[in-house]
């Protein structure tokens, strides 16, 4: 491989399953790997069949601040096809502009549109590494023993 190093971080539900999307609230935060990233794409595997006319909305968010909604703005939706079966699929998106996220912040799932009946999906970031030094970025502390 060549280029610079990626890596993709997936969430899942409970024994590996795909998260709800039947219902609206945050279904899962991804914290940020220690170092300086670059999303390059964030999107979703539909894990379930449903051809409803209600279509799940799934809004990707960063949050500075771990568990913390203070400063929380959005980075981009994915719309489920209304009435059309996209089990199996991945409807993925690239950001319109460039998003750092850094070693310790989250990136949250919500869904802002519940779909009309049952639906898992599976949400994933594609991260680029973005090189930095750990002494310039004040999400990392040095413990000494």
């Amino acid at each position: 491989m060549h280029g610079t190093p990626q890596i993709v971080l997936q969430g899942y539900g409970a024994a590996g399953a795909g998260l709800a999307g039947d219902s609206t609230g945050d279904k899962h935060a991804f914290t940020i790997p220690p170092g300086n990233w670059v999303l390059k794409e964030f999107g979703t595997t539909i894990a379930s069949a449903s051809t409803h006319a209600t279509a799940a909305v799934i809004s990707f968010e960063k949050r500075p601040t771990a568990g913390s909604d203070t400063g929380r703005t959005v980075l981009g939706t994915i719309t489920k096809t209304l009435s059309v079966n996209q089990q199996g699929k991945h409807l993925w998106q690239r950001p319109t502009t460039r998003v750092q996220l850094k070693g310790g912040e989250q990136v949250v799932v919500e869904v802002t549109t519940a779909n009309g009946d049952t639906l898992a999906f599976v949400p994933q970031l594609v991260l680029e590494e973005s090189p930095e030094t750990y002494a310039n970025l004040t999400t990392h502390v040095e413990k000494t023993a």
